[in-house]
């Protein structure tokens, strides 16, 4: 009998612990569930704090898709402690801060953790040109604002070149505005003063090979991007609604009123508008500098007559514009051209080992002799590892500065958005000494004729 009645005590008290374990759980289930919700959509959740790998840049897909939330504090103390840069950036290069938020957080979701945004300051995919596309981010934080190498610039993602490395977030934002304004391929974007068509203009240039990246920076305007129409306000109301002269920089009408379509790289026309020229007929170290050669450089389509009887044109060696006839490697940079470009005036074959600023180094050895310091028509050069840079020089003139033809720059290659392309740019004296210009060439040959 005492048995039994010890029985019924342990059965009563295993019941008791038993119901209260399953309330224990049902009320740590209801608990985790509760916190949950409240951690994904408040300031600073997880929608806003995607973090994306390094590589998403003007030449890769879109890195992030998600979508911030107008409570985004951290993106709002950025925006306040910038705001100066903002507004500059607009009067810099015509880009609309609303627009350039938005497409910094498509790229690099504003992320410290991402080495091109946290630790070169670059604002999204901007590719080392030269410190020539910079004359204003210079003149306004320094002749260190900008540079071809530093933390942060190793690119991921297999288009080769490098990030441009900025010195702070100031010089990185109005830098990347000013740095859109010298490509033709985004003429639809300056002095636009609406967002969301801004942002398409990007797109539609070919800023990024993801198809869905205007939809995704449309996205972002709507959710993000709109938050700051203020900032644009303050901006216009300084700088007034069209800053940045297009005609200035001599993008030419036809760029400014075709957008990204002057610029498709399976259309021959850029090679064929030069076919007329002697193809570098004039002689080293006669001429001056055209008064109309005022621009930074220019596609072959956009080459001012005065230009073509210095140029070398790489049709005419059996390069062709967009390629694929003629080219080594495809890979849109500058060694590109000055391997393909170099082989044919030359007699050399195949590659050449070393960055830009190697080639030069690289030659030599083909050619049988060293580096020198004086430009010839023909030259292979390099600049030195801070502008990391390569091409071919076509003309020398009396005073000393040269006509060069290169790639990967804002108006051709990767920089440019299309591969196998080439551009031409005058580069003076002064600059060959800063940039550390140096050449490469035969001492007892001249370069092959060009084919008529």
């Amino acid at each position: 009998m005492k048995k039994w009645i010890k029985l019924k005590l342990y059965l009563s008290l295993g019941g008791i612990f038993l119901a209260v374990f399953i309330i224990l759980m049902l009320l740590i289930a209801i608990i985790s569930a509760a916190s949950g919700s409240s951690s994904s959509g408040g300031s600073g959740g997880s929608a806003c704090s995607a973090k994306v790998e390094d590589g998403g840049d003007s030449d890769s897909d879109s890195a992030s898709t998600n979508q911030a939330s107008s409570g985004n504090a951290s993106i709002d103390s950025f925006v306040k402690e910038h705001e100066d840069a903002y507004i500059e950036s607009w009067g810099a290069g015509g880009f609309l801060p609303s627009a350039s938020i938005a497409q910094t957080m498509a790229e690099v979701s504003f992320s410290q953790s991402v080495p091109s945004f946290g630790q070169a300051h670059n604002m999204g995919g901007v590719k080392w040109t030269s410190t020539a596309t910079y004359p204003k981010t210079i003149e306004k934080y320094g002749s260190d604002a900008v540079s071809g190498g530093g933390p942060g610039t190793n690119v991921g993602d297999n288009t080769g070149g490098g990030y441009t490395y900025f010195k702070d977030f100031d010089a990185g934002i109005v830098g990347k505005a000013e740095f859109m304004s010298r490509q033709s391929l985004y003429n639809k974007a300056i002095n636009n003063t609406d967002g969301k068509s801004t942002l398409d203009a990007i797109a539609d240039g070919g800023w990024a090979t993801d198809p869905s990246y205007k939809t995704k920076l449309e996205e972002l305007y709507d959710s993000l991007g709109t938050k700051y129409k203020w900032l644009d306000e303050k901006a216009i109301a300084k700088y007034g609604e069209k800053p940045v002269d297009i005609d200035k920089l001599n993008k030419g009408t036809s760029a400014a009123s075709d957008g990204s379509t002057d610029s498709d790289s399976s259309d021959d026309s850029g090679s064929d508008s030069c076919s007329d020229s002697d193809s570098g007929g004039a002689t080293d170290g006669t001429g001056t500098v055209p008064s109309d050669a005022t621009a930074w450089g220019y596609k072959p389509d956009e080459l001012p007559d005065s230009l073509k009887s210095f140029i070398i044109d790489p049709s005419k060696y059996g390069l062709k514009y967009g390629g694929p006839d003629g080219w080594v490697e495809h890979s849109g940079q500058c060694v590109d051209l000055t391997e393909s470009l170099g082989n044919a005036l030359w007699g050399h074959t195949g590659a050449t080992s070393g960055n830009g600023d190697q080639q030069a180094q690289a030659w030599t050895a083909f050619f049988g002799n060293g580096l020198k310091n004086s430009p010839k028509k023909g030259a292979i050069f390099s600049t030195n590892l801070a502008n990391n840079h390569t091409g071919i020089v076509c003309h020398v003139f009396e005073n000393g500065d040269i006509l060069i033809v290169e790639q990967n720059t804002p108006l051709s290659g990767v920089g440019g958005g299309h591969i196998d392309t080439w551009n031409y740019r005058v580069v003076n004296k002064q600059s060959q000494s800063d940039m550390g210009f140096v050449y490469a060439y035969p001492d007892d040959k001249e370069m092959k004729a060009a084919k008529e």
